[in-house]
């Protein structure tokens, strides 16, 4: 019965290994199933079964390599990596999209940033003076390649 525990306290470690590897990469999996294999390698020896707490950590080492060496030589991990090319940019120039001097509204509060709607488009802008409310009239101060800055109007 005790090694029926040891046997399946291994099988559950490696299963959250693997879950870790190919699932949920994150570490928690990955330090529950380390943990639970330096467990199943302490407790035959805890127990005085000091034979076969060698035993057991030898296969479980083997067990371990040959995996290793398995999904190294087998270029398992062909299988599971992402293949797909992202060639897409973050934002549109908006110096071809709206001038300097501009009017528009803000939609969202700008805190610093925010959606603004200027000539029909709805765009993302700085605000340059801080936090600025929704539905205030704003002007474009400046427009770098990807950002345009803005502050409210003075009336």
């Amino acid at each position: 019965m005790f090694w029926i525990l040891i046997i399946g306290i291994v099988v559950i470690a490696l299963a959250f290994i693997l879950a870790e590897v190919l699932f949920v990469p994150g570490g928690i999996l990955g330090i529950l199933g380390g943990a639970l294999l330096i467990y199943a390698i302490y407790l035959p020896y805890s127990e005085g079964y000091t034979t076969e707490a060698h035993i057991n950590t030898t296969i479980i080492f083997l067990v371990l390599t040959a995996s290793l060496f398995t999904i190294i030589k087998q270029k398992a991990w062909k299988r599971v990596e992402l293949k797909t090319n992202i060639n897409s940019s973050v934002k549109d120039d908006f110096r071809t999209i709206v001038s300097v001097g501009e009017t528009g509204i803000t939609i969202s509060r700008l805190t610093p940033l925010g959606t603004v709607r200027i000539a029909n488009k709805t765009l993302e802008a700085k605000s340059d003076v801080g936090f600025i409310d929704p539905k205030t009239e704003i002007e474009i101060i400046n427009i770098n390649r990807n950002e345009i800055i803005v502050k409210p109007l003075n009336k």
